[in-house]
């Protein structure tokens, strides 16, 4: 009998591991919470202390998390506090006085964003506080380029002075401080000949570059002038790549979901029948266990009987058009870094062919950041890097941007 009751100890003890094993996995999935925070007034780099920072943002869950509360601090010191609307976003407006004791300083503000579940996530914000509005020019050379090839280079002196002697002059690219550009000691403290030289890599071909020069002076004053430059491609690619390509959800207002590969074009849900030919990539949001956005193949059934349906679309329903395309996706391990260094399309027929992972008619649950690599019926290799979703709703959109083989 005792053997019986330690038996039946052991295997109590058992599943109650095996419990606290399952709560451990579901605290590690609220982890991947995530929020996209849209600002309606941009927020300025530098103020005076006269000046006022305005916070007008709202605030969307970029995760199966539904957000409840977003609280605005500084300093550890609570400034506002927000709550969802009926919509699932929280609009938060707060209006931030600067003062004399902020001089020289630099505000970091923290929104802490929390979901049903008690889980959160913070993003800051850093604001400048100089004395008064800086007398520092940054003069930048009429004849600096706007556009150079990728195997070219950019190279040219930008005129700096300043009525306070200069501290540093900076150049940020993305955010991040180029530190070979980084200048700190002066032969004229007050003007200076700053030499500005870039030469584009790989993954800047095709792309528009925002540099930012930055200039403080001794009194913590501080101006920055951004300048662009268009990277063009030297030789031609035998790949196509659409940028910032965006794709609506099955019930978004503003963006259709059908997207075609060798033309480039996204096409509307009416009118479909007519262009499936041309249509490689469908757009859609599951309402399943795991909400989420995909991306599928025309072919693919289920999307076929569920989303784009005869009952709400007829004759252009996917299953009323005279061509389906068979598109299938393999899902990669890859970077968005790795992404932008793709650079031809045998590459991509590489990440493709060399991938273990199964071949499927759709692309699976799709958070920012993944990679897929896909094949279109036509034979020709693709990849596509999910950049952003509007939120997790079938009225909203996706933001991918696509290579494929020409």
């Amino acid at each position: 009998m005792k053997n019986i009751y330690i038996k039946i100890f052991t295997f109590l003890l058992m599943l109650a591991m095996i419990a606290c094993t399952k709560d451990d996995e579901n605290i590690q999935k609220g982890n991947t919470f995530s929020i996209k925070v849209e600002h309606n007034i941009d927020l300025p780099y530098v103020i005076t202390s006269k000046d006022e920072i305005i916070f007008d943002v709202t605030i969307s869950s970029n995760s199966d998390n539904k957000i409840k509360e977003a609280i605005l601090s500084l300093d550890g010191k609570l400034l506002h506090t927000a709550t969802v609307s009926s919509s699932g976003d929280i609009a938060l407006q707060y209006t931030y006085k600067a003062t004399g004791d902020n001089v020289g300083k630099s505000l970091i503000f923290i929104l802490t964003v929390m979901d049903e579940d008690g889980n959160t996530v913070d993003k800051d914000f850093t604001v400048y506080v100089e004395s008064a509005p800086a007398n520092i020019d940054i003069v930048l050379p009429v004849d600096a380029p706007s556009e150079i090839k990728d195997n070219e280079s950019v190279d040219f002196d930008i005129m700096v002075s300043s009525e306070n002697d200069l501290k540093y002059i900076k150049t940020l690219l993305n955010g991040n401080e180029i530190t070979e550009l980084t200048k700190e000691t002066f032969e004229n403290p007050k003007e200076d000949t700053y030499h500005f030289v870039y030469q584009p890599t790989v993954a800047d071909a095709e792309k528009t570059l925002t540099f930012m020069i930055e200039v403080m002076d001794v009194l913590g004053n501080l101006v920055k002038q951004n300048y662009t430059l268009d990277v063009i491609r030297a030789q031609e690619a035998d790949f196509n790549f659409y940028q910032r390509v965006i794709l609506g959800g099955q019930n978004s207002a503003n963006y259709e979901p059908y997207f075609g590969t060798t033309t480039g074009e996204v096409y509307p849900k009416i009118g479909a029948a007519e262009k499936s030919a041309n249509i490689d990539l469908i757009s859609f949001f599951s309402g399943g266990t795991n909400r989420r956005f995909q991306i599928a193949s025309p072919t693919a059934q289920n999307v076929a009987d569920f989303v784009y349906t005869v009952v709400l679309y007829g004759e252009d329903a996917l299953n009323n058009w005279p061509v389906r395309n068979e598109t299938l996706f393999k899902r990669l391990t890859i970077t968005p870094s790795d992404f932008d260094l793709i650079v031809s399309a045998a590459e991509m027929e590489a990440l493709y062919t060399d991938s273990d992972a199964p071949a499927e008619l759709t692309s699976g649950n799709l958070e920012d950041g993944n990679v897929i690599a896909f094949k279109t019926a036509a034979g020709k290799y693709g990849v596509f890097h999910m950049i952003t979703r509007s939120g997790d709703a079938n009225i909203g959109n996706l933001t991918v941007d696509i290579k494929v083989q020409k």
